[in-house]
């Protein structure tokens, strides 16, 4: 299969590696070897890969470089007769990665890419973000996303504060300390808990009356397309399948037992007390869910703006192979 790669040199990994691996992939693919960071060219990018045949597409960032990516290939490609995926971990968060990643990265990866050897791969249909009462703008493919306190933790994890002073890893230590800080602390803790306004309507789902809608203030929540997240976090009731859908995650404001709910969530285990309780609300959507909230969303670590409306519909996307090496 014809390959291309599109580069990130803004990625965390990739500034640290300079620009070595950028040239050695123009050596071998030439001008199907494509450094771009601006996102606003990607599109015009993969439409030149799309009319050069290009059927596997490397992507060397992020997680945000790959939503950008997948969102770009969908406006493009037919639905029919998607490229392949290879993503190379290099970014800030790497989420994606650890569960449909390449598994290389540097001169190795494109040897791999150019060896003669099968590829094993993993299918996975990302989230679509849409925004009903604001068609102009495009719609946005990603893999884990949220709103209410997740953006309000994101926001935090992307202050200059935090980035400037520390690495990645610390950084992310650094909003989860700041997250629970807060909840410590009265003051703060008051209007973390009480969360944003946020409705939802689950659609053309045969689903149980409390996944179905939901109606009030929201402490956190989430939604993911992958199958696995890092260190056996999973706060999902279903286990990671991606066949039928994507997941999600409601936890209403003041919810009652947070701390053993945090404590199971975290290690990927849901008792029946917290399958039951009204606070906590998950399911696998299967079509799609309306939300309704005055919230930022947040999409592989890109925060997008409520709508005027309030509105945004989550659906599933289309279906990507992923491969690994």
């Amino acid at each position: 299969m014809r390959i291309a790669l599109i580069h990130n040199p803004t990625s965390r990994r990739n500034r640290h590696d300079g620009n070595e691996f950028y040239q050695a992939g123009r050596e071998r693919l030439g001008n199907l070897c494509i450094s771009v960071h601006h996102e606003g060219k990607l599109l015009d990018h993969v439409r030149q890969l799309h009319e050069a045949g290009v059927e596997l597409i490397v992507l060397n960032g992020g997680d945000g470089t790959v939503s950008a990516a997948l969102s770009a290939i969908e406006q493009v490609y037919p639905l029919d007769r998607l490229p392949a995926i290879a993503v190379l971990p290099s970014g800030n968060t790497n989420l994606i990665a650890s569960d449909v990643g390449f598994g290389l990265r540097g001169p190795e990866a494109l040897d791999r890419l150019f060896s003669e050897r099968p590829f094993r791969s993993s299918m996975r249909a990302p989230i679509r973000l849409t925004w009903p009462g604001a068609p102009e703008r495009r719609p946005v493919l990603g893999m884990f996303g949220g709103c209410t306190g997740y953006a309000r933790a994101v926001r935090i994890a992307h202050s200059p504060t935090v980035l400037k002073f520390a690495p990645h890893n610390l950084a992310v230590v650094l909003t989860l300390v700041s997250s629970i800080a807060s909840l410590v602390l009265r003051r703060s803790r008051q209007k973390w808990l009480q969360g944003n306004p946020l409705r939802w309507q689950q659609k053309g789902a045969e689903v149980a009356e409390k996944t179905l809608q939901g109606n009030g203030q929201s402490f956190i929540f989430l939604v993911t397309a992958l199958e696995k997240l890092s260190n056996g976090i999973w706060p999902f009731w279903e286990s990671g399948t991606n066949r039928h859908g994507f997941h999600f995650l409601n936890v209403s404001a003041f919810p009652k037992r947070l701390s053993g709910a945090l404590l199971h969530l975290l290690r990927g285990r849901v008792p029946d007390w917290l399958r039951n309780h009204p606070d906590y609300v998950s399911d696998l959507v299967n079509k799609g869910m309306m939300l309704e909230t005055d919230s930022e969303f947040v999409l592989d670590g890109e925060v997008f703006p409520a709508a005027a409306d309030g509105r945004l519909m989550l659906e599933r996307g289309p279906l990507f192979r992923f491969l690994q090496a």
